[in-house]
């Protein structure tokens, strides 16, 4: 069943356009990875979808209907988008998951359903000995479950997530990405994007690669993941084994390409 349908998005910050004639599906269920270089467009495509950016042109149906028409907080109450906090103000960690449960709220009172709501979304994310801190004493990994927690007490049916797992060290990661995966084998869809295409080919069930406002490609991992595609990709070159515990595609990188590729020239 179709979540989005995007057509012919065009989408642009001056008069060079950042997004050319996209067209795309999302289905209930799907978890997407976006990867593609820096200024790919990644981030463009996700807050085009969260309705943070209109496109010039092109349109975009959320359940079949025009998102321009839905209004704001339905919206809200659908789809969740986690970004990075830039400013960190003085919340604590509880107060600031409940700030999820405004769209559903009336006039910011919550009842005992937002309450329980809100305490479901700080033990899924196991943050309950961190509720009374504030954001500003938070390490880097806590600070983004903390950010999931308040996204999962808008909404569970929809997360848009702008690179979640970045400047996080693999424990973090590992644990940010299996609570991503556990609440897509719950039911939810999960689109998201990531720099690091073996954590995206291991968690993500489809794979969507952007290059200069363009889809290259969009398959399962196994599909994609290619030398001849991350080539393609990222200008670079690169082998790709499976990983022997999960037969997932996994990239490794060949240094000193740059140099080889400037003395063939």
């Amino acid at each position: 069943m179709k979540l989005f349908e995007c057509i012919n998005i065009v989408c642009s910050y001056t008069t060079i356009p950042v997004l050319n004639n996209i067209s795309l599906t999302i289905n209930n269920g799907d978890f997407i990875g976006i990867i593609g270089p820096n200024g790919a467009g990644k981030s463009t495509l996700l807050k085009c979808l969260a309705r943070i950016l209109a496109p010039v042109s092109g349109n975009i149906y959320y359940n079949g209907n025009d998102i321009t028409a839905i209004p704001k907080k339905q919206y809200a109450q659908q789809v969740a988008t986690v970004t990075e906090i830039e400013h960190l103000l003085p919340y604590t960690v509880e107060s600031f998951v409940a700030l999820g449960r405004f769209p559903h709220s009336s006039f910011g009172r919550y009842d005992d359903e937002d309450i329980s709501i809100i305490d479901n979304a700080i033990a899924y994310c196991a943050i309950n000995t961190i509720k009374n801190k504030k954001l500003t004493q938070l390490s880097s990994g806590e600070l983004q479950r903390v950010n999931i927690a308040r996204a999962l007490a808008q909404s569970t049916q929809c997360i848009l997530l702008d690179e979640p797992i970045s400047h996080l060290d693999i424990r973090h990661t590992t644990a940010i990405m299996d609570i991503l995966q556990d609440l897509h084998r719950n039911g939810s869809t999960i689109i998201t994007i990531i720099h690091d295409i073996n954590i995206a080919s291991e968690y993500c069930s489809r794979i969507i690669g952007l290059k200069q406002g363009t889809i290259i490609f969009d398959d399962t991992p196994e599909k994609c993941i290619t030398y001849h595609t991350i080539e393609a990709l990222f200008d670079c070159i690169c082998l790709v084994y499976n990983n022997p515990i999960s037969n997932k595609p996994f990239v490794y990188p060949v240094p000193g390409h740059i140099q080889y590729n400037k003395h063939r020239q």
